[in-house]
């Protein structure tokens, strides 16, 4: 039995908010470790970090002549938040006709049903994927019955059947490593300098237990889910041992939500002497001063902060949970220890007004935050931003076609461009003054600004 295992080039003729990242596919590394401890023969492919478009991608299918394609619309670090335009996954499952084809991610977790109409792929895993994946093959190697596979969606006919949820899987040190080895490793990137190549992404936990109104949380639902410490470190020492990796990125939710675990991978990481840098995300009010001083001396150069907003009234709006003055602490905390801040932030988000903005403005400029983009929160299916929008458009047929469309347009006063207009006026009143527009900085940065769009317009 031979299985490709791909991981997808992500693109479409109409581009989606959000970013394809060089990131290692864990998810389908997990799934390929998985499969070769049952002595499958097993290809995993990067399509995405290799550069390939689909023609290539395809040829490569067809070169290992698979008996099945397992393939993703959504990579792990991607999962809370995946592009919405996937054309040319349906293209390389059509073109490819490996039957039986199974796609793993968000999208067909949400809406198998659209994901149906797509393409023809034959079976679609929801929700946490690879014990499901593996529980598939079984099954359709022994030819039994996968009405009792949890956690799949299929068609019978016209039909769509969605089995019955699959469980979590609540012992995360029960899987094996990923599959690393089977990946080109030296290809991977963070994006910041500070964690330089060899660069890995690791994923100690699952889920997270709150509750963000913009949040996609269908891939991790429930529980908060972590690995051991002692099961961490032995990923990390194997990550050096093996590849010669630098830096990490722990690409868990909220990475800091159990501190005692943190505290002892820190204490891990000094007591082995484990020569790695590392970045995580983490909620502003879970940094104390005592937590990022060991995380330091552990080699965390980099934490990154879902901020969302400098507004109360923002923060209340979308349950965030935390107080500006949180922020304000996290920001501080970080800079005595000389950690690099990397700030999550979000613009038109409900309530979101002219007073708001400025006040988001005004924060940043307070804190000496001065490189912060603004991106507009997608309604994902499945989240309560969503279900307000359904309230407000109960005759919208809403797909991920189209999704995209209402970002930083629920509950607000100003539509997303104003909103835009908005925020650069007073971030550049702040800077340069009142009468902004005539000094030597604004003029550069609007020369700048023009420039890349007579480009993006070349482009298209």
């Amino acid at each position: 039995m031979k299985i490709f295992i791909l991981n997808p080039p992500i693109y479409s003729k109409k581009k989606s908010i959000m970013n394809v990242r060089p990131r290692q596919p864990l998810s389908l590394a997990y799934i390929t470790s998985l499969l070769l401890k049952k002595s499958y023969e097993v290809n995993l492919f990067d399509a995405n970090v290799m550069g390939y478009k689909t023609d290539r991608t395809i040829k490569e299918i067809e070169d290992y002549h698979p008996d099945i394609l397992i393939l993703t619309s959504t990579p792990i670090d991607r999962w809370e938040c995946p592009n919405s335009h996937i054309d040319s996954i349906f293209e390389i499952i059509n073109k490819s006709r490996i039957n039986p084809t199974i796609l793993t991610g968000s999208h067909g977790s949400l809406t198998p049903d659209w994901i149906f109409k797509k393409c023809s792929v034959q079976y679609i895993v929801r929700c946490e994927p690879e014990m499901t994946v593996l529980n598939l093959i079984e099954a359709l190697v022994k030819k039994e019955d996968i009405k009792k596979i949890r956690g799949i969606s299929y068609k019978i006919g016209s039909k769509v059947i969605n089995n019955e949820d699959a469980a979590r899987i609540e012992n995360l040190d029960n899987l094996p490593l990923p599959a690393y080895h089977l990946l080109p490793m030296n290809k991977y990137r963070y994006g910041f300098p500070e964690l330089s190549p060899p660069f890995t992404i690791m994923l100690t936990s699952r889920g997270c237990p709150f509750n963000c109104i913009f949040c996609l949380k269908v891939m991790s639902k429930g529980k908060y889910i972590t690995r051991s410490s002692e099961n961490v470190i032995k990923e990390i020492e194997y990550l050096i041992d093996n590849f010669k990796i630098k830096s990490i990125f722990f690409q868990d939710w909220e990475f800091t939500i159990n501190k005692e675990r943190v505290k002892k991978i820190c204490d891990l990481i000094l007591k082995k002497n484990l020569r790695i840098i590392w970045g995580c995300n983490a909620r502003a009010n879970d940094l104390s001063y005592e937590l990022v001083e060991k995380m330091k001396k552990a080699g965390c150069v980099r934490v990154n902060i879902g901020f969302e907003s400098g507004s109360q009234k923002i923060l209340d709006n979308i349950n965030k949970g935390i107080k500006v003055g949180d922020l304000e602490n996290a920001v501080e905390i970080c800079r005595k220890n000389n950690i690099n801040i990397g700030m999550y932030a979000m613009l038109n988000l409900p309530g979101e007004n002219k007073e708001t903005i400025k006040e988001t403005v005004d924060f940043f400029a307070q804190n000496k935050i001065e490189s912060m983009t603004l991106n507009l929160a997608i309604p994902y299916f499945g989240t309560p931003l969503f279900e307000r929008l359904k309230t407000a458009n109960k005759k919208t047929n809403f797909n991920w076609d189209n999704i995209e469309e209402y970002a930083g347009k629920i509950d607000v006063e100003q539509s997303p461009r104003a909103a835009r207009l908005y925020y650069r006026h007073f971030k550049f009143k702040n800077k340069f003054g009142f009468f902004y527009f005539f000094h030597p900085g604004f003029c550069k940065w609007a020369i700048r600004f023009i420039k890349n769009k007579i480009k993006k317009y070349i482009k298209k």
